[in-house]
């Protein structure tokens, strides 16, 4: 994250990789689908275009650039795939003011269609929600995948539950994958050690585990 940064900063884009990359895993049962799927029909040809009904959509990504345009702010979404323009009226720029920000990975939903005055697609946003507030309220379980070695079981135990401790009384069960030379298995804690999935606490489980051990489990996205 920190060289990522420092890539937009002094060359004004990424080189190495996209920090949305971090949520890719995330970002299916988040929102329902990519920006690219969502703008890749031309205008008036297939009837998704101008003058079709508008539809409702959640989408993920990277804020590129904040601008106001009157009593409108207008955001440009990156998410990898392709970018989208997103308006938000100044009723629900003032209600979300506090997540809008330049390089913030958000989850917006709101109403997509064709803007014939941009030759553009355009989103009309509802709701805005920071990427790790919308994993917060939307995991449902949390999976600890770890093969430690007997001697570094005696560590790890106690350091899971230092790291668990600060966050229960969540609704996100903690489930424990252990996979070791003669045995394996999954745990699943007491409903007393369900957690709040926050940035803080992935971070933790991520410097315990390595990145490749924390994987947030959620419900199916109902259908569209």
């Amino acid at each position: 994250a920190v060289r990522l940064a420092g890539e937009r900063e002094t060359l004004g884009l990424y080189l190495t990789g996209h920090p949305i990359a971090e949520f890719a895993r995330d970002i299916p049962y988040l929102a329902n689908g990519s920006i690219a799927q969502m703008v890749d029909a031309a205008p008036g040809g297939n009837g998704e275009g101008f003058g079709s009904p508008r539809r409702e959509v959640t989408v993920a990504g990277l804020v590129l650039e904040v601008r106001r345009r009157g009593n409108r702010v207008s955001l440009t979404l990156d998410d990898r795939t392709g970018r989208v323009e997103v308006t938000l009226f100044d009723e629900v720029y003032q209600e979300y003011r506090n997540v809008i920000a330049r390089d913030a990975i958000l989850v917006i939903t709101g109403t997509l269609r064709f803007d014939d005055f941009i030759n553009a697609w355009r989103i009309t946003a509802r709701e805005l929600m920071d990427i790790h507030d919308a994993r917060e309220r939307h995991a449902r379980h949390l999976l600890i995948q770890w093969g430690g070695t007997p001697q570094a079981r005696q560590s790890f135990v106690p350091a899971l539950r230092e790291l668990l401790q600060p966050y229960r009384q969540g609704s996100c069960r903690v489930l424990v994958q252990y996979r070791g030379a003669s045995a394996h298995g999954r745990l699943a804690l007491g409903e007393e050690w369900s957690v709040r999935p926050t940035r803080e606490l992935v971070a933790g489980l991520t410097d315990l585990v390595g990145a490749d051990g924390i994987r947030l489990i959620y419900p199916p996205r109902p259908a569209a």
